[in-house]
């Protein structure tokens, strides 16, 4: 199927990008918001992002205007979904407004490809009211879409697999790294692999090993600093098996195996200490430090991808 109108619900943290990872493709790429403002704010957020990697060299300037130009903006979910070959789903994480959602769609053409931008609630609950639940897959687009290149592709109990191959081949021509989740668990992929880790790193303060600023220190300026080029199995398989097993061995044993969130976390969450939007979380937040956590998030990426691509020349 070659899929060349996609439709993006969601003018949030999300579905800008996601619109503008398909414009970029040369797809033209339907902003659906609740209200014509909405979806022209969506679609004008779009543009920005697009324009930024063009600024960084990430799309030429010819690429950047013929994208600008496949954003459109529409206020009619049930035009627009009928139209669309591809429509991706990015509203706020609540089961039964995505179970909701998912059942107007059934309005779309039989032929086309439903999918959830959710980041770790079930693909198969989200299709339970859905009369095409074959049709309906995740694609978990990480935070910011427009930056990072993995998309998890989960597979739903009645989703065909062709389906699902046929969507990993349209995101590797969008410039993405798809992985394909085989089997519908909580958290799909990364969630599970980040969670455990802040799981751990939570423990780790509450049992007063280390304070939360030297975990985040210990993070960026050790292991995490290698993850983007030496992943988990790399590393395990170039340090030796033997020699993981044996910290494994006395290492294990230590971690947290708690199956909720932890003493400390649920503590501050009653406080009212939620992070950045109180204020205060595990840290201390100002609007001025998240805006430049974010920027300098986004800075080293836009870094590590300029590296990339200049590498494949």
């Amino acid at each position: 199927m070659d899929v060349r109108r996609v439709a993006v619900a969601g003018t949030g943290m999300m579905g800008p990008g996601i619109a503008a990872t398909f414009a970029l493709a040369g797809r033209q790429a339907t902003i659906v918001s609740r209200t014509p403002e909405g979806a022209a704010k969506g679609v004008a957020t779009a543009r920005s992002l697009i324009e930024i990697l063009a600024t960084n060299g990430l799309a030429d300037p010819t690429q950047a205007r013929d994208a600008a130009a496949q954003l459109v903006p529409s206020a009619d979910l049930e035009a627009t979904v009928r139209a669309a070959q591809l429509f991706v789903e990015s509203i706020p994480e609540s089961l039964p407004l995505k179970q909701e959602f998912f059942a107007r769609l059934d309005r779309a053409s039989p032929d086309t490809i439903l999918c959830s931008n959710t980041s770790g609630i079930s693909i198969s609950a989200i299709a339970e009211r859905s009369s095409r639940p074959e049709r309906i897959l995740t694609t978990h687009f990480w935070n910011p879409p427009h930056l990072m290149p993995l998309v998890e592709v989960s597979v739903g109990r009645r989703t065909d697999p062709g389906i699902a191959r046929e969507v990993m081949a349209l995101l590797r021509m969008c410039g993405k790294v798809p992985v394909m989740v085989h089997h519908d668990r909580p958290g799909q992929l990364g969630n599970r692999i980040q969670h455990a880790m802040i799981r751990e790193c939570v423990n780790i303060v509450q049992e007063g090993i280390a304070s939360a600023e030297d975990v985040d220190l210990a993070v960026k300026t050790g292991v995490g600093l290698r993850l983007p080029v030496y992943g988990v199995f790399e590393h395990a398989d170039m340090v030796g098996l033997d020699l993981v097993k044996a910290v494994q061995d006395y290492v294990l044993p230590d971690l947290s195996t708690v199956q909720e969130a932890g003493r400390l976390h649920r503590e501050k969450v009653a406080k009212g200490e939620l992070g950045v939007k109180s204020n205060q979380g595990f840290l201390a937040w100002t609007p001025e430090k998240a805006q430049e956590v974010r920027s300098r998030r986004d800075a080293f990426l836009i870094r590590f991808l300029r590296w990339q691509k200049e590498s494949r020349v």
